[in-house]
C-alpha cells in the first residue's frame, strides 16, 4: 500500500501550482484594527461580533504595536485574579463569591489594550510566485512545534491600507522590529488555516487517493484529549487551560461520554459586568454564552439551566450541539465538516461517545504536506566498528526520540 504522504502527493502538487493572489483574490477579508487606548473590553465585543480569536493593535502612527487574542485575555484574567484575591486563590474557588469576580472583569475589561498585547512574527511574503503550499510551510510553519493559524499578506500592487476601529485577526511582527522594518508597510490580505482547508474541500479531485481512507489508517486522531466534569465552575476550566496551556476542555458527564466543549474564545461573550458568570457550572456556563439558557444576569442570580439542579448533564447541554467523529470517520468526512461548519477543532470519541482524541486545522495541515518519512539503509558492523557511547549519550537518544513521536 501507498505511504501516506504518497496519497496527498497529487494535492501537493496543486497547491504548488496554485499562487498566492489568485487564492486571496477569491478568499477576501477586510482587515480592522484597534487604537492602542481602547479597552479590552471593547476589543472583546470586536472579536465576539466578528467571530474571530486576535486583533492587531495599532500606534498613534498606526503602525503595529502587537496583537490582541483570546489567549491574553485569559493570561490577564489570571494575573488579576491573583492580584484581587490573593496567591492560591484556586485552592478556595468554591467559595469566591460573584461580586468578587464581577470586580476582576471590570479590572481586565477597563486595561488599555496595548497593555495586554503579545509580539509575533509577520509574514511579508505576496509576490508573485508565492504559492499556497509555500503559505502552508512557511507561513503557518505547521511542521514546527508552535505554528501560525493565520497570516497577513502584503501585496506591493495593492493600496496599503488598514481600518482603525473595529475588528481583525493577528498582525505578528518580531519585537523591536515594528519601527524600522515594518514603517509604511500595511498588510492587505489576510489568510488562515481555515481558509485553505475550505480550498482543500473545493478541490476534493486531488484527493481521491485519501478521501475513503480512515482517520485511524491515517493515524490522524491520536492527540490528547483534556476533559472537565460537566459539574465544575467555569472558573476552574478556565484556571486548567491555563495552568496545562490548552486552548479547549472537552465537557464530560458522569460515565465519561463527552458532551460538551468550553473553550478560551467563549470568553469573548463574557460581558464586563458579567464575570460572576464564571462560578456557574462549565456545562450551563457553555449554554448560557450560546444564548440557549437563561441570560447572565439571571444566571448570576441564581437561575439554572433546565436540567442542571438534578445533575442531567446531557439534557443540560443538549440545546449546544457539538460535532464530532469516530476513528473509523474517512478523511473526506473529516474534511468536509471542518469546512462546512468553520470548525477550528472536532473531538474524536469512541462506540461510547468517550473522547479518544481531537484533530486540529493544523493536524490536517500537517498531514497534507509532512514529508515521506526517511529510508534507512542500515549496514551490519563488527563489534570493533561500534560507536563507543555512554549510558547518558543513549538515554538522550531516547528522549529525542519520544519527542519526534510526540510531534
Amino acid at each position: 500500500m501507498s505511504s501516506v504522504a504518497a496519497l496527498f502527493e497529487p494535492l501537493r502538487s496543486w497547491l504548488s501550482s496554485e499562487s498566492l493572489q489568485s487564492f486571496v483574490s477569491h478568499h477576501t477579508h477586510s482587515i480592522i484594527a484597534l487604537k492602542k487606548n481602547a479597552p479590552v473590553g471593547e476589543a472583546l465585543k470586536t472579536l465576539g461580533d466578528n467571530k474571530i480569536l486576535s486583533v492587531p493593535v495599532l500606534d498613534d502612527e498606526g503602525e503595529y504595536l502587537g496583537a490582541f487574542s483570546v489567549g491574553d485575555v485569559l493570561r490577564v484574567l489570571m494575573q488579576e485574579l491573583e492580584t484581587q484575591l490573593g496567591h492560591g486563590w484556586f485552592e478556595r474557588m468554591s467559595t469566591i463569591k460573584a461580586a468578587e469576580l464581577e470586580a476582576v472583569g471590570s479590572a481586565v475589561c477597563a486595561k488599555k489594550v496595548h497593555t495586554v498585547t503579545h509580539p509575533g512574527d509577520l509574514w511579508l511574503k505576496g509576490d508573485a510566485k508565492t504559492t499556497v503550499l509555500t503559505v502552508i510551510k512557511e507561513g503557518f510553519q505547521v511542521l514546527e512545534p508552535k505554528g501560525h493559524h493565520r497570516i497577513f499578506v502584503v501585496d506591493p500592487a495593492k493600496a496599503h491600507s488598514v481600518t482603525v476601529s473595529g475588528n481583525t485577526v493577528v498582525i505578528n511582527i518580531k519585537p523591536g522590529s515594528e519601527k524600522p522594518e515594518a514603517s509604511g508597510l500595511r498588510p492587505t490580505d489576510i489568510v488562515s488555516q481555515l481558509d485553505v482547508v475550505k480550498l482543500v474541500s473545493e478541490h476534493k479531485d486531488k484527493l481521491e487517493l485519501v478521501m475513503d481512507k480512515t482517520l485511524e489508517d491515517l493515524e490522524i486522531f491520536e492527540g490528547s484529549v483534556f476533559t472537565i466534569h460537566a459539574s465544575a465552575s467555569a472558573l476552574e476550566a478556565f484556571h486548567h487551560m491555563a495552568l496545562d496551556h490548552k486552548s479547549c476542555l472537552g465537557i464530560v458527564d458522569n460515565t465519561g461520554k463527552l458532551i460538551g466543549s468550553v473553550s478560551i474564545s467563549d470568553l469573548r461573550f463574557v460581558g464586563p459586568n458579567n464575570y460572576g458568570l464564571l462560578m456557574s457550572t462549565v456545562a450551563e456556563f457553555s449554554v448560557i454564552i450560546n444564548g440557549k439558557g437563561p441570560s447572565a444576569e439571571d444566571a448570576i442570580k441564581g437561575t439554572r439551566v433546565a436540567g442542571a439542579a438534578d445533575n442531567k448533564w446531557s439534557d443540560v447541554l443538549k440545546a449546544v450541539p457539538l460535532p464530532t467523529l469516530t476513528p473509523s470517520a474517512t478523511f473526506g468526512k473529516l474534511l468536509e465538516t471542518m469546512a462546512s461548519q468553520s470548525l477550528h477543532r472536532i473531538y474524536i470519541v469512541d462506540e461510547d461517545g468517550k473522547p479518544v482524541s481531537i484533530v486540529t486545522l493544523t493536524d490536517m495541515l500537517r498531514e497534507i504536506i509532512k514529508p515521506e518519512a526517511p529510508q534507512h539503509n542500515f549496514k551490519r558492523m563488527g563489534t570493533n566498528d561500534l560507536p563507543e557511547t555512554t549510558d547518558d549519550e543513549e538515554g538522550e537518544d531516547d528522549e529525542d526520540d519520544e519527542e519526534e513521536a510526540a510531534k
